[in-house]
């Protein structure tokens, strides 16, 4: 509850300054704001959770909900009844840790404005329950809102691959990836995990959520300005996992470790997939590298695609 009240304040204080910590884009520029770009689940002090902000003219999207999303959005001078879409690119919980709050600060500050939130099969249900976790905070909101509960204006959405959909004047189309592919046939319900492509009048984008190599991520960004691309070293993160969790079953780290290779791209494949969509730059995030590592990474990204690389930060505008 502190967190939320801190969460609250500084909220609206950006809200009321009305002078955001970071530079506005250019009127009619398609932009992408990396609001946090670590690779989840272990939080780190220097990068927040996977959360974006794509802008286009007065159109505001929010991609992925990570913890902190809120506060990361309060730091870039956005009120949260501000958002109007919201992307769930998959539903993992680094992905999706701080939805509780965006929705719950919505409700608890009389959100106005209708959102609709779009993600893959599982959000609807993901959300109602969410909704059902406020029922013993929300007593007291009743005498400060208007009218209506927390799913007051709030419109949800499940695509697949391939949907299409409009926030404005830009077009966002899902395209499956291939972050499930180690997941055993047949299980059902099938956890489906989305990529998005933003295209407005002069500029388009893709983010690429959570993937590993993917034909269809290949064909969904053909002749994007920009890709957004996930990165993971599995060598250096199973390392890693050794050191922190030693005397683990060797069949766990093979299990680990074939994830990190099939289900998410290495700076080698982020430069492959740059290359193959024809981006004029990429910007990397989801990145749990240390300091000392991100110089190498950028190094094998640069080997295989040969215009902008950029390894991001948190709060930086694109």
């Amino acid at each position: 509850m502190r967190r939320l009240s801190r969460t609250l304040l500084a909220l609206s204080a950006a809200t009321a300054l009305g002078s955001p910590a970071l530079a506005a884009p250019a009127p009619g520029t398609l932009s992408f704001t990396t609001l946090g770009t670590n690779s989840g689940p272990i939080p780190r002090k220097d990068r927040a959770e996977p959360a974006n902000l794509i802008r286009y003219g007065d159109q505001l999207i929010l991609a992925d909900v990570g913890d902190g999303a809120a506060e990361q959005l309060a730091k870039a001078g956005v009120g949260i009844d501000q958002i109007r879409t919201v992307l769930i690119s998959h539903l993992h919980f680094d992905h999706t840790g701080g939805l509780f709050a965006f929705l719950a600060l919505r409700y608890q500050t009389s959100g106005t404005n209708p959102v609709t939130i779009y993600g893959p099969p599982g959000t609807a249900e993901t959300v109602k329950r969410l909704y059902a976790a406020m029922e013993h905070g929300g007593h007291a909101i009743q005498t400060m809102r208007m009218a209506g509960g927390p799913d007051a204006g709030v419109n949800l959405v499940e695509v697949q691959d391939g949907t299409t959909f409009n926030a404005g004047d830009v077009k966002i189309t899902a395209t499956e990836n291939s972050h499930y592919v180690t997941l055993k046939p047949g299980a059902e319900p099938r956890p489906v995990s989305l990529s998005f492509r933003f295209d407005a009048p002069g500029r388009s984008i893709l983010y690429t959520g959570d993937t590993g190599p993917s034909a269809k991520v290949e064909q969904a960004c053909k002749g994007v300005d920009l890709l957004v691309s996930e990165m993971m070293d599995p060598g250096l993160a199973i390392a890693r996992i050794k050191i922190a969790r030693p005397g683990g079953p060797p069949a766990i780290y093979d299990l680990v470790e074939d994830h990190f290779r099939r289900e998410h791209l290495s700076p080698t494949e982020v430069g492959k997939l740059a290359t193959a969509c024809g981006a004029k730059s990429v910007v990397v995030t989801h990145n749990a590298l240390e300091r000392d590592e991100l110089e190498g990474a950028r190094r094998g990204v640069a080997a295989k695609f040969k215009g902008k690389v950029v390894l991001a930060e948190d709060m930086q505008t694109f």
